[in-house]
């Protein structure tokens, strides 16, 4: 009988399900706290299948403790948490969600362009504090007819066109193999390289996974491209965007917007202050409780897909 693990005590009742069904033997965590790096290379020693998230850091020193085939299914779209060599590894079997969480990131997208362009937070505080509208820095603008640039055209990237469609948008993409996406000229997208994007859109997000070819991608010569009245929106790994040139920008231009789901408390240093033109959120984009349902029971039917 294969053994499985998932360090998440709260995975959904059906997932569990599907892998009992497939004659697993299925051990879930008792603790809210997440398995250290001595634990994980017990748990990939004891057992068969083991279930993790971006937070377990799998690294190549821990396969060299490993002797026979496992599955690690990771509850998340990106794999940067898992070093390369599990990948090329023939004892290993990677397996993620590909699908799941893809609406709730692309809402969330668009509930921070909102946020900021309607400056949502800026007035509710002042409403708070008992202010009228005449407290704004600025007034709201629409994002109505505006352009959107869309970084990757992956499956988020699809759904952000669909919501920008409903908005009138302009709607703008970078990416390496635009000749694999055509379809996406039925929904009237342009695609530009990168440079022209960054100059040319009013509104611009990053849909791509980590790698090591675009670290840093959107960098200090990058950042300066962009319009002073730009919004930026970042939900993929920060290690994409020069984080403190991007917030240095956006404190010499109060018009320029900046949205992030990103990982902060990387950097307390420079985003440990209230300003109304940026928005933090701590990588809660793809965590709705719908999102993390439809992922639990994803990953198991793919480990359960892959067995059979």
């Amino acid at each position: 009988m294969l053994k499985a693990y998932s360090v998440f005590k709260d995975l959904d009742k059906k997932a569990c399900e599907i892998l009992t069904n497939e004659g697993i033997q299925l051990d879930i965590s008792n603790s809210v706290e997440r398995p250290n790096k001595e634990e994980l290379i017990r748990l990939l020693n004891n057992y068969d299948i083991l279930i993790i998230g971006v937070k377990e850091k799998l690294t190549g020193d821990m396969l060299k403790t490993i002797s026979n085939k496992k599955i690690i299914a990771t509850v998340s779209i990106g794999i940067d948490h898992i070093d390369r060599c599990f990948f090329e590894s023939d004892l290993i079997k990677i397996i993620n969600c590909k699908t799941s969480n893809v609406i709730s990131v692309a809402e969330h997208i668009f509930t921070l362009i909102l946020g900021l362009k309607k400056r949502i937070i800026e007035a509710n505080d002042i409403a708070v504090k008992g202010g009228t509208k005449k407290d704004l820095s600025t007034r709201s603008n629409d994002i109505n007819n505006s352009a959107i640039g869309i970084i990757g055209a992956g499956k988020i990237s699809r759904e952000v066109i669909k919501i920008a469609k409903v908005f009138n948008m302009k709607i703008y993409c970078n990416t390496l193999n635009p000749e694999k996406h055509q379809d996406l000229l039925r929904y009237g997208v342009e695609f530009l390289d990168l440079d022209s994007l960054l100059t040319i859109s009013d509104i611009i997000t990053v849909n791509i996974p980590l790698n090591e070819s675009n670290k840093n991608l959107i960098s200090k010569d990058k950042i300066k491209l962009m319009k002073k009245t730009a919004t930026f929106i970042n939900t993929s790994r920060s290690e994409i965007v020069d984080m403190n040139e991007l917030i240095k920008y956006a404190d010499e231009n109060n018009t320029f917007n900046v949205g992030l789901d990103i990982d902060a408390e990387d950097y307390k240093e420079i985003l440990n202050k209230r300003r109304n033109n940026i928005i933090i959120t701590p990588h809660i984009a793809g965590e709705t409780k719908e999102a993390i349902k439809r992922m639990d029971v994803e990953l198991a039917s793919c480990i359960k897909e892959y067995l059979d």
